[in-house]
């Protein structure tokens, strides 16, 4: 199947033409794809799932069934990539504020500092997945291959050059065949077999940095109450180290649905069953994630996921590296999903392979795929080591395979100073969110005015203890609690799975 010619290679094409393949179809892999459409005349996608004919979950992303966030930089960069995908998504029901507060988080020192955002527009995962997939295959130079598992790289007879994949058709015959290509992509997420493929032609394993988070979800969809109070278009209480081992979200989405998550760190899982599940949201640092859903109709049964570990593979670090062939997403860095980051991680490597084939146009590397995986490596640290930090707050958890950066534990306290501050200085709890969202680097928490911010508030603490304290510090005010308390609880009716 397919083409493929050995002498137009990365560094000596001049336009547009070639076949480039893509390992995956989940969000990372259909940004690639949509990248590679710009320089190759023909992309395919392959996946292991068949592809929903309509916005829904599938076997191959089970991850959906829990809350997913899409950061402030990973918008602007599938907006880039998409003109108009948000425009389609607010049409079919994406849940969208004006001149409102968007996220809270409830962190160890309290609620940070609420602030109005200009636009904020909420949808599920699988609502982006769906439409990002059929924005994809309405046009003519785009292909997917279905229910197909990638087994083996195609590679020349030096080993040096990938040029296409060996697939097994998924079912009963199992019909085997070969696809070519220019240039291949590794999207296929956390469970990659990059590793194992280059060691089988030679090459050596990456470097991994690994962390085991121990991380636990149980998740479930509602029905926004009628007449909830208006004050935020979600929330995330964060567990508190050596404390409280236990999270939460509330999720607007699209067609006034709630999507809930109750999370748990450090192999602390939450329960599946109803009571459980329930007496987790009320165990939770802040009650006003349980008044809420407490009085809000399931939508669906409680579903959980567990994810033991999360990594950063070093493929940067190798000496040799196949030609044609690069890593993207999951497959190289797997961040906490705690923290709602991985969709603008796999932005993030679109727009890193978007940037690279442009210079490559101008630059001509006959080292383009090192210089891509250096380049992703680069772009991804400062996230990796942002969700790394409030992993290993946690004494069951520990970092394998690398040493910390010199100045990591100073800074770790610094972060904490920051969010004390941010509890009731709104510029600090803006700037600290721009980090969390990916659109600004940790240093800008060092800026001069945040950093006078920061010490005047912690000073001013020291000095007067009680400044600590504030009258706002839970998702929802004493007298919305009371109200909502005041309702009944909504019976567990027999949810038939809807969302």
């Amino acid at each position: 199947m397919g083409t493929h010619s050995q002498d137009q290679t990365l560094s000596t094409r001049t336009h547009k033409n070639g076949h480039a393949l893509v390992i995956g179809g989940s969000i990372a892999g259909l940004l690639a794809a949509r990248v590679l459409t710009d320089y190759f005349d023909q992309v395919t996608i392959i996946d292991r799932d068949v592809f929903p004919e309509t916005p829904t979950h599938r076997k191959g992303a089970p991850q959906s069934h829990h809350t997913h966030g899409l950061s402030g930089r990973g918008k602007v960069i599938i907006d880039a990539l998409f003109p108009g995908i948000f425009a389609d998504l607010r049409a079919v029901g994406a849940d969208t504020i004006h001149d409102k507060v968007a996220m809270v988080m409830v962190s160890s020192f309290g609620m940070l500092a609420p602030f109005n955002v200009r636009e904020s527009m909420r949808f599920s995962r699988y609502l982006l997945e769906w439409h990002l997939r059929e924005r994809l295959v309405q046009r003519s130079d785009v292909q997917t291959l279905s229910n197909c598992e990638v087994t083996e790289l195609l590679a020349t007879s030096d080993h040096t050059r990938i040029v296409g994949v060996k697939l097994r058709e998924r079912g009963l015959e199992g019909r085997r065949t070969t696809l070519t290509a220019d240039f291949v992509v590794d999207a296929s997420g956390r469970n990659s077999k990059t590793p194992q493929w280059l060691t089988a032609l030679g090459y050596e394993t990456p470097p991994v940095d690994s962390v085991n988070s121990g991380l636990g979800y149980a998740s479930r969809f509602y029905e926004k109450p009628e007449n909830f109070p208006d004050v935020w278009q979600g929330i995330f209480i964060l567990p508190r180290p050596r404390q409280n081992p236990r999270a939460g979200t509330i999720a607007m989405i699209e067609n006034n649905v709630w999507h809930v998550t109750l999370s748990g760190v450090a192999g602390h899982y939450p329960p599946t069953d109803e009571e459980g599940f329930l007496q987790w949201a009320r165990d939770l640092p802040d009650p006003g994630l349980y008044e809420s859903i407490r009085i809000a109709k399931p939508l669906t049964t409680i579903r959980g996921y567990r994810v033991l570990e999360n990594h950063i593979r070093h493929y940067e670090r190798l000496k040799r590296w196949p030609a044609g062939f690069i890593v993207l997403g999951d497959a190289v860095c797997a961040l906490n999903p705690i923290r709602g980051q991985g969709m603008a991680a796999g932005a993030i490597g679109a727009d890193t392979l978007n940037m690279c084939l442009r210079e490559q146009q101008r630059l001509s590397r006959t080292t383009f795929e090192q210089h891509f995986q250096l380049q992703l490596a680069r772009a991804l640290t400062d996230p990796w080591l942002f969700a790394l930090g409030e992993d290993l707050r946690w004494p069951d958890v520990t970092l394998h395979g690398a040493r910390l950066p010199i100045g990591f534990e100073l800074w770790q306290r610094y972060l904490d100073l920051v969010l004390q501050s941010a509890v009731q200085d709104p510029e600090i709890s803006k700037a600290y969110m721009e980090v969390y969202g990916m659109l600004a680097p940790q240093s800008s928490l060092a800026r001069p005015r945040i950093l006078l911010r920061v010490l005047g508030a912690t000073l001013k603490h020291m000095l007067i203890p009680s400044t600590l304290t504030t009258n706002n510090t839970g998702v929802l005010s004493a007298e919305t609690l009371a109200q909502l308390h005041a309702r009944p609880t909504r019976l567990i009716a027999n949810t038939g799975e809807t969302v």
